[in-house]
Order: C-alpha cells, then sequence, then structure tokens
C-alpha cells in the first residue's frame, strides 16, 4: 500500500451524557460497518477519558475514496441512532482533495479545524 494515499481523520468530541448508551450503541454499529468495508479501513478506533464523556476517535483508510465511502455507508446511523455531540476539534492529514477538505471544514464550522498535507 502506498503511504502517500492514506488518510487520516482525528475527532475529539464530546457525548450530551443523556446519550452516552445511544451512542455507544451506534458506535457498535459502526464497527460492524467496519469489518465489511475490509482492509479499506486500516484503524477506526474510539477512545474516551474515563468518567466524562469526551472522546477521540482515531479513523485511517488506505485512500480518500475509502473514507467517503464509509461516510456513505455509515450515514443511515445517524437517523437510527440520534446523538447529541459536539465535535470539539476535527484533523485531516493526508492526500485529501480540496473538495473533501473544504465539506469537511464546513461541515465542522465553529470546531476547531486542522488539515495536514505534508507528509514529512
Amino acid at each position: 500500500m502506498d503511504n502517500k494515499s492514506i488518510v487520516r481523520l482525528h475527532a475529539n468530541v464530546t457525548i450530551n451524557s443523556k446519550d452516552w448508551q445511544t451512542f455507544k450503541q451506534k458506535l457498535a454499529a459502526v464497527k460492524i460497518i467496519v469489518k465489511s468495508e475490509g482492509a479499506n479501513v486500516l484503524t477506526h478506533e474510539a477512545y474516551c477519558q474515563s468518567g466524562t464523556f469526551n472522546c477521540m476517535i482515531i479513523e485511517g483508510y488506505a485512500n480518500e475514496k475509502a473514507l467517503l465511502n464509509h461516510l456513505e455507508n455509515i450515514k443511515p446511523l445517524d437517523e437510527k441512532y440520534n446523538v447529541d455531540w459536539k465535535v470539539n476539534r476535527l484533523e485531516l492529514s493526508g492526500a485529501f482533495s480540496g473538495e473533501t477538505v473544504n465539506e469537511f471544514r464546513k461541515a465542522n464550522k465553529g470546531s476547531e479545524f486542522a488539515f495536514y498535507d505534508e507528509q514529512l
């Protein structure tokens, strides 16, 4: 796999405490979809701070197309699992098109946003 095509997404989020169980159910449903996506998903993890409702979501994909495909695949879960959450900070890194970066920036307006396009 060409490391230059890999894309990553890191999101620091806060979940409304009343939706914590729903968030965990949604995350379990996402993991089932991730398994079906095979080698296109390199990592899809969520870490939470004990005793809080703050989480870090870390995702890695073979390429931008794989990430966009994943987002389409999980879209129906948004209706089924209505979770009140806030994206505090979103970071993208890798070979993203300008169009995708702009879409993420617009979708997360009001959140801290960073895009890292140069791999050292």
